[in-house]
């Protein structure tokens, strides 16, 4: 029985959804609207596409006739665009709006209702005067300062995520991206500056006496779990000197051989032009 509440829990536990509708039976004018909203829930609705709208229209109670519900799109002026409130977005469906709306029959029709009546308008958007009595609309949003320790919280109507920021992961971006481990160089030993080999965490190598370092020093545990560099290694100085040597040596050969090729090369030229031992006949013999 214990594994089985303990398992729900877990379940429950990772269960998130996204925020809630809720709707007022009194109604308000826009602004009214909207401060109930921000009071008693987050805000008035915001719309993000046609999915959403078409939740909200068989959710809320239907009504024949006016008047009938506030949503969060308004201007101020009649040369603006229209824009949601909160994220300052200008989306509009293609079908929103009702037929030949929005007309600003009034002038200053900068606040807007949609329709929950059955027929071709249902769901459809109409502007409306702000000082109209309306019913508000309001959403509660789950997301807040605490739901992504390294993130940002991302809502939709039906779900909750966190976007980490790079180096961070899990469902709340709580855990830190880990490098796989490092072992100690032959002839050497590495400090790191952390017990965890996490994103940003940095290990330092070191050669014992008699042995020089043979690569990167320092390694910085990455934003993927990579490190910036491969391990080094430890290379005692007599094997360097030959290293050295060796390289110096060959340098030298390949030079020699290269110098005497060219003087070859000068040397056949020189031959073609001016050949020593070839033969022309004399002037006396013409004569």
């Amino acid at each position: 029985m214990m594994w089985m509440v303990i398992l729900l829990l877990g379940i429950l536990a990772e269960t998130t959804l996204g925020w809630t509708y809720h709707y007022s039976n009194n109604t308000m004018d826009w602004t009214q609207a909207r401060q109930w909203c921000q009071t008693t829930y987050t805000d008035m609705v915001v719309i993000q596409n046609q999915d959403e709208t078409n939740y909200l229209v068989s959710w809320l109670p239907k009504r024949s006739r006016s008047p009938y519900y506030w949503i969060g799109i308004t201007k101020k002026h009649i040369n603006e665009d229209w824009r949601w409130i909160g994220n300052n977005s200008t989306w509009i469906g293609e079908q929103s709006w009702a037929a030949g709306e929005p007309n600003n029959n009034h002038i200053t029709e900068f606040c807007v209702e949609m329709y929950v009546r059955e027929g071709e308008n249902k769901g459809k958007w109409n502007d409306e005067k702000c000082a109209a009595a309306k019913y508000p609309v309001c959403y509660k949003a789950q997301c807040n300062t605490t739901t992504c320790d390294r993130g940002r919280c991302q809502e939709t109507r039906d779900n909750t995520t966190c976007l980490c920021e790079p180096g961070f992961k899990g469902d709340r971006c709580q855990t830190a991206v880990e490098c796989p481990p490092l072992t100690q160089p032959d002839n050497g030993y590495l400090t790191c500056s952390e017990e965890k080999l996490t994103f940003n965490s940095t290990c330092q190598f070191k050669c014992n006496p008699g042995f020089l370092i043979k690569g990167l020093q320092d390694v910085t545990c990455g934003v993927t779990g990579v490190w910036s560099g491969p391990r080094p290694s430890c290379t005692s100085y007599k094997q360097a000197l030959l290293a050295v040597v060796g390289c110096g040596a060959l340098s030298a050969f390949c030079c020699i051989c290269f110098c005497w090729m060219k003087h070859r090369k000068r040397k056949k030229l020189a031959q073609v032009r001016h050949p020593e031992e070839a033969t022309s006949p004399s002037t006396e013999a013409q004569g």
